[in-house]
């Protein structure tokens, strides 16, 4: 599917409690997606801590297609090496700005109606994400930055879509992040997009 078909197909609009009322139940197949799209994100926009988006299907507005949620966060690479932080900083164009953290944007959570998988929706709604969030320039926000299930199926598809793995294995993500340093199997991988690949296209 293209992009333009994609957003011919499907309409853009925040997920708000009468839409949830108005659309048929969504499910994306993985349960804890489920819950927190049917229950938690109105309360996680309420609270202001994530704001959450849908598409709806233009031949049955009653279907979401796909949703996804946003917050603001930044990727701190001070967990990373010394070696591995100046290799990340030039790799990036950012060895002149030596902060600790940069600014980005966290996708929160990210599913596709399991009724209408394997139709390339997931990566025009990755494209309408990248664009959508990294062309506004209304603020300073250099990396799109995802937890991404620890699962085969969803880090292909992040990489896929062009993010790059924080930290190159999961052993050294987890003696890196944790207190203990201790190495125990990852839940989620931390992944990021750099906008900057945008705007060179």
């Amino acid at each position: 599917m293209t992009d333009d078909e994609f957003l011919k197909r499907f309409k853009f609009s925040e997920l708000t409690a009468e839409v949830l009322t108005e659309c048929e139940h969504f499910s994306c197949g993985i349960d804890d997606l489920d819950e927190y799209f049917q229950k938690d994100a109105i309360d996680y926009t309420r609270r202001m801590v994530s704001r959450t988006y849908v598409f709806r299907a233009d031949s049955n507005p009653r279907q979401i297609a796909c949703a996804f949620s946003v917050s603001n966060d930044s990727l701190r690479v001070t967990d990373l090496s010394n070696r591995k932080q100046e290799a990340f900083r030039e790799d990036n164009d950012l060895s002149e700005k030596r902060l600790k953290r940069y600014p980005g944007v966290l996708i929160g959570r990210l599913a596709v109606n399991k009724s209408l998988t394997h139709q390339g929706i997931g990566t025009a709604l990755m494209t309408f994400i990248k664009r959508w969030l990294g062309l506004g320039g209304k603020t300073g926000c250099r990396f799109l930055i995802v937890d991404a299930r620890n699962a085969p199926d969803a880090l292909a598809y992040y990489e896929r879509n062009g993010f790059s793995f924080l930290f190159p294995s999961e052993e050294e993500e987890s003696k890196c992040t944790r207190k203990d340093k201790a190495v125990v199997p990852q839940v989620t991988r931390l992944m990021y997009f750099d906008f900057m690949d945008l705007r060179q296209h």
